[in-house]
């Protein structure tokens, strides 16, 4: 008894796997229809890797982006803070240079 129970699961196994299940039942018919909702998943799922590369792209230069801008404002600040009168004079005693606030006013020079 279990040797035919056996013997027809066997049976029922290689005519899944052969094909002949398929042609039984007739779902030859829809093997167009399968073949394209295979072809639209892989699509989909190709699209969705795509902009989710474009998207960490995106966010990498946001970072990048960012990171300039905090640099540029430093720059800036910097720039700002080397612009007052103080720390200019403050620099050139630093560094020990002859050059000195001017005493008199600047004067024009009229060319004709």
């Amino acid at each position: 008894m279990s040797k035919g129970w056996l013997k027809k699961g066997l049976t029922r196994f290689i005519r899944w796997f052969s094909g002949d299940f398929i042609l039984e039942r007739r779902l030859d018919r829809y093997i167009w229809f399968c073949l394209f909702g295979f072809a639209l998943f892989c699509i989909i799922i190709t699209w969705s890797l795509y902009v989710e590369g474009r998207m960490v792209a995106v966010e990498r230069n946001a970072k990048t982006i960012e990171s300039l801008e905090i640099h540029l404002h430093q720059k800036s600040i910097e720039l700002v803070s080397i612009d007052e009168r103080s720390r200019i004079e403050n620099m050139l005693q630093q560094y020990h240079s002859p050059v000195k606030p001017p005493v008199k006013p600047a004067v024009r020079l009229k060319t004709d």
